[in-house]
């Protein structure tokens, strides 16, 4: 049995270890996968049974369900042909190790529900590993080098990720703790908290910009946007802002031929996206009359063809690598580049449900916390974890897959402390 020492010495190291995943993320998949092990085996022993019982019963049991209805669809479908391809019995294993995620985010829930994660360290951990990314992206594009020695790939800085070009979409997650963060060391908005947070603003867009990860600079401006533009006593800053991206822009498409190429091809391949993948749910993408330049396009319509398949229960983890047919305007990937198209292909119309009643629930929860809050810097402090789960869920977004570890490591993170983001209290009335 452990005593209260042990059980609060398990509490802090719980801190710690939850406040290390930016770390984690930057070390790479092993160093995030020990970190979530160690996390839920000690939060197993620290809370036992205590773990599964949650306040909010009815959306959390909307979670447990979703888990569980993967795990059960991945069996049914692929159960019948284990003897066709290895894949079906490694997703199996897959959809199970998968609850990892579930238990992850149990412990973070049960964490806060008992007052005991401290927000203000894992804010401090979020801000100092986001800036240092930033900061070293600037160095190896300017000296080629970044701070360990990797040298720059093709002229396209990736920071500490090495080949792997993600630090656009790292910086993207996590700069506005390190933004924000600005709010805790003045009582009022002065002149000069107006001017670090347009530097500190301009600093990671520009960082953004030079990883030439264009869906994480969408991001970044559409998110910088919706806080000046909700928040009053910021929003002045918006016209200001919008100016100084103007200039980073011009500069950089001047100096950087690369940057600009691939930028404005992304904007012309969105507005296609925008017109004609509506149109793919209701119409068959791989008929000989239809033609697709886009590769986005070819990828998006490959998902949503297969998909049709299997609409309303899906068809099990990972299900594009099996099911996916080579047709006109196809191309079979390991996962469709969209979160909103990979759910609905594995979970079906189901799944996709489950997932988003959670998500659209905690939405209109948080603009009404949001909107009553008179505490402005609670409503700063609560305003990156918004900002992030936002836009994981946003479905028109480009992304990565949603059963990575990467990324189901910032969903449920992100998500567990989001849905209790108005419990923690920072500070009295300004």
């Amino acid at each position: 049995m452990f005593t209260t020492n042990t059980l609060s010495t398990n509490k802090s190291s719980l801190n710690y270890l939850i406040s290390l995943m930016p770390l984690s993320l930057i070390l790479g998949n092993l160093a995030i996968n020990l970190n979530i092990i160690i996390i839920c085996i000690l939060g197993i022993l620290t809370f036992k049974f205590r773990l599964v019982e949650v306040n909010e019963k009815k959306i959390l049991y909307i979670i447990y369900i979703f888990f569980f209805y993967l795990i059960f669809i991945t069996l049914f479908r692929n159960l019948p042909n284990l003897d066709v391809n290895p894949l079906y019995k490694n997703h199996i294993i897959k959809s199970f190790l998968y609850l990892r995620y579930l238990v992850f985010f149990l412990v973070i829930n049960k964490l806060i529900e008992e007052k005991k994660f401290d927000i203000k360290f894992f804010f401090l951990s979020c801000s100092f590993f986001s800036f240092l990314v930033a900061f070293d992206v600037l160095i190896q594009f300017f000296f080629k080098k970044n701070l360990l020695g990797f040298a720059i790939l093709n002229n396209t800085p990736s920071s500490f990720f090495g080949e792997e070009l993600i630090a656009g979409g790292y910086i993207q997650r996590f700069a506005f703790f390190f933004i924000f963060s600005i709010f805790f060391f003045f009582n009022n908005l002065t002149k000069k908290i107006n001017f670090f947070l347009l530097f500190f603003i301009s600093f990671f867009f520009f960082a953004i910009l030079l990883t030439t990860n264009r869906m994480p600079l969408v991001i970044f401006l559409a998110s910088i946007f919706i806080f000046l533009l909700i928040e009053e006593k910021t929003r002045k800053l918006l016209i200001i802002s919008f100016f100084s991206f103007i200039i980073i822009l011009t500069i950089t498409f001047k100096s950087h031929e690369g940057t600009k190429n691939k930028l404005s091809s992304f904007v012309g391949n969105t507005l296609q996206m925008l017109v004609k993948a509506p149109h793919l749910f209701y119409t068959d993408g791989t008929r000989e009359a239809i033609s697709f330049s886009n590769n986005y396009l070819i990828t998006f319509n490959s998902a949503v063809q297969t998909w049709k398949e299997n609409k309303i229960f899906g068809g099990g983890l990972k299900s594009i690598r099996l099911n996916c047919k080579i047709k006109k305007n196809t191309i079979c990937t390991t996962h469709p580049h969209n979160y909103t198209l990979e759910i609905l292909l594995d979970t079906g119309i189901l799944g996709f449900l489950l997932i988003y009643s959670v998500f659209i629930f905690y939405f209109f929860n948080y603009i009404k916390f949001y909107l009553r809050n008179l505490n402005f810097k609670s409503r700063i402090f609560s305003m990156p974890f918004f900002l992030v789960i936002f836009f994981e869920f946003f479905p028109l977004r480009s992304s990565g897959s949603f059963f990575s570890t990467n990324n189901s490591v910032i969903i449920f993170l992100f998500l567990a402390i989001f849905i209790n983001v108005s419990k923690f209290n920072l500070n009295k009335k300004n």
